[in-house]
């Protein structure tokens, strides 16, 4: 098991990036579901977003807590580990969980979170 510090950030948008910032113009990518996540990525790339990460999308949903809606979850490609695992959250019995998904299965109820812009 690696340790938290070892997950890279995928995106060179966050590389040497304050770490205080905020994200900006989040969308949770429900027009996703249903994609694998490196289509995802490739998309979100192409209009200038950058893919939440972990810490993002724990934060977005401690301030906004009806964001993860069940059947509308969202992985948080900003944060990998340099395998096929893509982190997400989505609910499970009720409650929040913060898991992975395989970078190649498409999941009907699972877009790709995403930031517009990051305020320092």
């Amino acid at each position: 098991m690696r340790e938290p510090a070892s997950l890279r950030v995928a995106t060179q948008a966050h590389e040497g990036s304050n770490p205080s910032s905020t994200a900006l113009d989040v969308d949770r990518g429900e027009e996703f579901c249903g994609v694998v996540p490196l289509g995802a990525l490739e998309a979100v790339a192409g209009r200038d977003r950058t893919p939440l990460t972990i810490e993002e999308g724990v934060a977005f949903i401690t301030q906004y807590p009806q964001a993860l809606a069940k059947n509308k979850c969202f992985s948080l490609g900003g944060s990998r580990l340099g395998d096929r695992r893509v982190p997400a959250l989505w609910i499970s019995k009720g409650a929040p969980k913060l898991g992975w998904c395989w970078e190649g299965n498409p999941h009907t109820w699972l877009g790709l979170a995403s930031a517009g812009d990051r305020g320092h």
